[in-house]
């Protein structure tokens, strides 16, 4: 078994958790937290990505993750180019470390993340253990996601957005419409509205039409390409139904 991992978050925790240190302080902590991956995702092999280069979700909306800070944390930049110098990680350019672990899953390989925008994605999964000061906050899982089960994921975050990339939800929340249907609030009816979904077309659809039902078709489409994780190199969600639909 292959562990593909999203290099992006042991980077960035290495270098949040070293602002007051020295660069080979993040680098040890870096190293430590890859090496405890591998180790605890059972893997044989293992293959590193990280974000670089232009991403094509900026020219989709040239707001996303404008909610951001604007600087990098000390050592994030060195943290990254550590781990493509030492671990052999790869560089995306063009697209984002969650992208090419899409791409590059199979039967063979388990993507080791704890972005829960990887959940669409069908397949093996482990998310490892999430630790502040020395206290477990969230215990390392093992998942297998089915293709349904990833289109669903895919389909309830059109719903919901996304703030952490500043994706907004399916309908304007400046207008008057959600206040007349406060319901559309929430996440747990955002899935209820898919339960009955059983193909992807059909999902498509229903989610397509209550974009349509608030005046923002415009935006469904263009979320569409920020929030799906390509399955294959260059494939956007729009490109992916005009051979499908």
């Amino acid at each position: 078994m292959k562990a593909l991992i999203d290099g992006d978050t042991p980077v960035f925790a290495a270098a949040i958790c070293s602002q007051d240190k020295e660069e080979w302080v993040a680098y040890a902590r870096l190293d430590s937290s890859i090496q405890r991956i591998i180790e605890e995702s059972g893997c044989s092999e293992y293959q590193i990505y990280v974000s670089g280069g232009v991403n094509f979700r900026y020219k989709v909306d040239p707001s996303y993750k404008a909610n951001r800070p604007k600087e990098d944390p000390k050592h994030r930049q060195a943290c990254k180019r550590y781990l493509i110098d030492h671990w052999n990680a790869i560089e995306t350019d063009g697209y984002e470390a969650d992208d090419a672990v899409g791409c590059e899953q199979t039967k063979d390989t388990i993507i080791c993340g704890i972005d829960k925008d990887l959940l669409m994605i069908p397949g093996k999964h482990y998310q490892w253990p999430i630790i502040r000061k020395d206290k477990v906050i969230k215990e390392g899982k093992f998942w297998e996601v089915s293709e349904e089960e990833g289109m669903k994921r895919f389909f309830t975050q059109m719903l919901t957005g996304d703030r952490n990339d500043n994706i907004g939800t399916w309908f304007d929340e400046t207008s008057k419409t959600w206040k007349k249907n406060p319901w559309l609030l929430s996440p747990a009816k955002a899935e209820l509205a898919l339960s009955i979904c059983h193909s992807e077309e059909t999902m498509y659809e229903v989610v397509k039409n209550m974009y349509i039902e608030v005046d923002r078709e415009e935006d469904f489409n263009k979320n569409l390409d920020l929030l799906w994780i390509w399955r294959l190199y260059g494939e956007t969600y729009n490109v992916r139904k005009e051979a499908l639909f």
